[in-house]
């Protein structure tokens, strides 16, 4: 049942985005999502007493936003490389944040 009340959770969140993105822009939209949410999903955990879930949740948070600026990078980079190709681009970018990600978790845990 816990995980479905994160999943609720996490879906709000994201409607929140996407609203502001529809009626605000964009922008305003990006710079709020960009936001990680995990830290405040931290600050709950933290509240509940389950300080070991908390501290790793929110340092993946933090490998999962050096995942996102590597994504973004490696998409600017590839659509000024290959302009007329931005899906290709797009699923190559998401693959490499993914990967980093990924890697970045398994290697750092003990």
């Amino acid at each position: 049942m816990e995980i479905v009340l994160k999943s609720l959770a996490s879906a709000v969140v994201t409607a929140i985005i996407l609203v502001i993105a529809k009626y605000s822009g964009p922008k305003l939209a990006g710079a709020i999502g960009g936001i990680p949410i995990v830290f405040a999903i931290s600050y709950i955990l933290i509240t509940m007493d389950d300080k070991n879930l908390a501290r790793e949740f929110l340092i993946g948070g933090i490998y999962g936003a050096i995942a996102a600026i590597f994504f973004s990078i490696v998409l600017i980079w590839l659509n000024a490389e290959f302009i007329k190709m931005h899906w290709v681009n797009f699923a190559v970018a998401y693959i490499a944040c993914f990967l980093l990600a990924f890697g970045l978790a398994h290697f750092t845990t003990k």
